[in-house]
């Protein structure tokens, strides 16, 4: 599992995309630290008439436009609060492809464990139905025995055929959980279905969620991006500054000029982008509340839930199943000796297999339920606070 766990985290289709946008926000926030505005050269040449002569004028000017406001350190808090939402998401992403890859393994065991259930459950039966026509050969059975037989036997070869099923399905999840190559055959390399008692108490799962669940953590940056981008759209209302310098020739004379250039802000003072801005902040607050209230209800149901179904995987001992397995063998010799019939026979094996596969269920809602609280968590069920 622990294999498999390292994979998922390095080669998770989500993760890797995640990735990526902690690249793109990166090189946002490199963006947002640079200055907007180049210096700018300009030229202009040109003949002028007069006085019967013709003579070249020209004009050589270089200007700075700069930013007012604080336009370049909001722009930057805003764009760092975005690549911070980003990275958080990332770690969300691999936390949750980590807890796929647990049900995954857990799941392919379980079914691997149902298929070898189904597989000597029709053997079984395939055995009843030899006994129940030997029977009938010799004259102690009836033809009711075989036909019940020969039934169990339809019945167990289906189960058998979808045990099979399952487990190929449960094998294609586990390669798609640890992005195997396609094509690969990927099998647990155990039959151990861990399903650990939780680190941490139902309080401590909401401490650590509060920490960990990456998503969630996320919406709180964005919130902290959209304040930044609100500063910035009423920054924007403050004009730029632009210097400049001139030198030029006319008429034979030089010139040298400074300029200052400034917008005047009469009829655009960036109303409407304060007004979107305004009511993103406003979103992005109301989006993390909902985020943080949905995420507690969640850790709470959810380490309930996990808590149930080990209980229930506990009804199931270990030593239970054995000594059904074990009356499965008094059984069979008592069917041999004639002690017992078909029916009674039957009874005894439907019990061992139906306690089996209960079991199995049992797990399999274990493993869900583990997955559903290390999803709402962000961490594994195992991990300290």
């Amino acid at each position: 599992m622990q294999d498999a766990v390292q994979r998922a985290r390095a080669r998770a289709g989500d993760v890797a995309v995640a990735e990526v946008d902690v690249d793109v926000a990166a090189g946002q926030t490199v963006a947002a630290r640079s200055r907007s505005f180049n210096p700018e050269v300009s030229i202009a040449a040109g003949p002028a008439y007069g006085g019967g002569q013709t003579v070249l004028d020209y004009e050589v000017s270089l200007s700075q436009t700069f930013e007012l406001g604080g336009k370049r350190d909001k722009r930057t808090a805003a764009a760092r609060a975005h690549q911070a939402a980003a990275s958080a998401r990332l770690g969300y992403q691999r936390e949750r492809a980590a807890a796929r890859a647990r049900r995954a393994y857990n799941l392919a065991v379980i079914a691997r464990q149902r298929l070898a259930a189904d597989t000597a459950g029709e053997q079984v039966a395939l055995e009843v139905k030899a006994a129940a026509d030997d029977r009938l050969r010799l004259g102690a059975g009836t033809q009711l025995e075989v036909n019940v037989a020969g039934a169990s036997v339809g019945r167990a070869r289906h189960e058998r055929v979808n045990a099979e099923r399952r487990y190929v399905l449960a094998l294609s999840e586990l390669a798609a959980a640890v992005a195997a190559p396609a094509g690969a055959v990927i099998e647990p390399a155990t039959d151990v279905v861990e399903l650990p008692t939780p680190g941490v108490d139902e309080a401590g799962a909401l401490r650590q969620a509060a920490r960990r669940r990456g998503d969630v953590v996320a919406f709180v940056h964005d919130q902290a991006a959209a304040k930044g981008e609100a500063a910035l759209a009423g920054a924007l209302a403050t004009p730029d500054l632009t210097l400049s310098l001139t030198y030029g020739r006319s008429e034979g004379t030089h010139v040298g000029m400074i300029g200052v250039a400034i917008p005047i802000p009469l009829l655009n003072r960036n109303k409407g982008g304060r007004m979107a801005a305004s009511a993103s902040l406003a979103r992005a607050r109301l989006v993390t509340a909902v985020a943080q209230r949905e995420r507690d209800r969640d850790v709470r149901g959810s380490y309930r839930g996990y808590v149930q179904a080990r209980e229930s995987v506990g009804v199931f001992a270990r030593e239970v199943v054995e000594a059904l397995d074990a009356n499965l063998d008094l059984a069979r010799q008592s069917l041999q000796t004639g002690k017992i019939g078909i029916f009674e026979f039957n009874v005894v094996r439907r019990d061992l297999f139906d306690t089996v596969l209960a079991r199995l269920d049992a797990l399999e809602e274990a493993t869900d339920a583990r997955f559903a609280l290390e999803t709402a968590m962000g961490a594994s069920v195992e991990e300290q606070p």
